[in-house]
């Protein structure tokens, strides 16, 4: 199965150079590890080219991406794995399959998260637990700062009505734990910084002195001045780029 749209196209033509990128990608995948509760049967959505988990009580990888490219990246370092070209909000899985989900970064690109958290309790076995990260409201004020469109991301307030909005059955969500940390990643200069965005599939739009989206690259002059300005917010790391970062720990009935 192949997705036809516009997200899995661009984390398709990234799958090759994610790897090069993907720092935050390594602290989040780090801190949800460190703490997770991962065994059995394990998901995990948006896999892109693959996760290590071998510390962990698993019998079986289920590597569920929407885009085709991720999927032969992570083919190539984990033959094991079963991997399906899906999306989290209609995963194709049976029903009380799964005993864990892992998703690391993924959740932000779902356009109806409530679906996604009901396909979610849909797989899980019962007492089975999900372990995410999600890239929340607030992130990326430095591009904001610098004249470029972000889309809007979920509230922590969205995250929760989601969950709550995600079980049909008696049986709903226990033990559900989200909290928050601000990550900052640093870069030598602003193509960097920008392109730890591009190179791992996402995008933004640079905008014009009326807040209207341009689609035209930008012109030598209106780079010069973006340099310029990002210069005022180096410190002594380097360019700055803040993302929050919600985790979310909840364990179905």
């Amino acid at each position: 199965m192949t997705l036809d749209n516009p997200v899995a196209s661009k984390f398709s033509i990234a799958a090759s150079h994610y790897k090069q990128h993907d720092v935050l990608q390594r602290i989040t995948a780090k801190q949800l590890l460190d703490n997770a509760h991962l065994f059995g049967t394990l998901l995990d959505v948006g896999a892109g080219p693959g996760t290590s988990f071998h510390a962990f009580d698993v019998k079986q990888v289920v590597a569920v991406d929407i885009a085709h490219g991720m999927l032969k990246q992570l083919t190539k370092q984990h033959p094991d794995y079963l991997p399906i070209c899906s999306d989290a909000q209609a995963l194709g899985l049976q029903s009380a399959s799964i005993d864990s989900i892992y998703s690391n970064l993924a959740l932000q690109w779902c356009q109806t998260l409530p679906q996604a958290f009901a396909e979610f309790h849909r797989v899980l076995r019962q007492n089975g637990e999900c372990h995410l990260s999600v890239v929340v409201d607030g992130s990326l004020a430095e591009l904001q700062t610098l004249g470029f469109r972000v889309n809007p991301f979920y509230s922590v307030s969205a995250l929760n009505a989601a969950l709550s909005a995600s079980h049909t059955t008696v049986d709903d969500w226990h033990s559900i734990d989200i909290h928050v940390e601000s990550i900052s990643v640093h870069f030598d200069d602003l193509r960097s910084l920008l392109y730890s965005i591009k190179g791992v599939g996402a995008s933004f739009a640079q905008q014009d002195e009326n807040n209207s989206t341009q689609h035209q690259p930008l012109t030598k002059q209106q780079w010069q001045q973006r340099i310029v300005l990002a210069e005022t917010m180096r410190t002594d790391k380097g360019l700055p780029l803040t993302y929050q970062i919600a985790y979310i720990r909840a364990k179905r009935g």
